[in-house]
């Protein structure tokens, strides 16, 4: 029973391995295009568009994880925390981002309505994304 347990519990205990608010800023600063404290609506399509290899409007499971990999190329724990994070994202369950999903995402963490979304709203929603609460914070 406890060689069962333990087995399950491997994968939470990797993705516990990761600094999530650093990881969480690494992530704001690449959306963060023009580098002003806030994500506006543009940065976030120009920080996806990124990931659409095809260049068909959207990015698939596949090519989010390409994009993740090569990134993170040495740290298979945020590659994990990130392909948590697509998948928490692709709210139709479709296996893929679009214009639809960005615009959902946009609004649910914009959580003051002020059509921008700063790095302590971007990092509570990649928090409430991840499933991962930082530590004292």
């Amino acid at each position: 029973m406890f060689r069962f347990v333990l087995v399950l519990s491997l994968p939470l205990l990797t993705l516990c391995q990761v600094d999530i608010t650093a990881l969480g800023n690494y992530e704001f600063n690449k959306f963060d295009i023009d580098q002003d404290g806030n994500i506006e609506p543009l940065e976030m399509y120009q920080y996806f568009a990124r990931f659409d290899a095809n260049h068909d409007n959207r990015i698939s499971r596949q090519e989010y994880a390409k994009e993740v990999e090569t990134h993170h190329v040495n740290n298979p724990s945020a590659q994990q925390v990130l392909l948590r994070l697509f998948d928490a994202m692709d709210f139709d369950n479709d296996n893929h981002l679009d214009e639809p999903d960005y615009a959902d995402i946009f609004m649910a963490a914009d959580s003051n309505n002020n059509k921008l979304v700063s790095q302590q709203e971007f990092l509570r929603y990649f928090y409430d994304l991840t499933g991962i609460d930082p530590v004292g914070k």
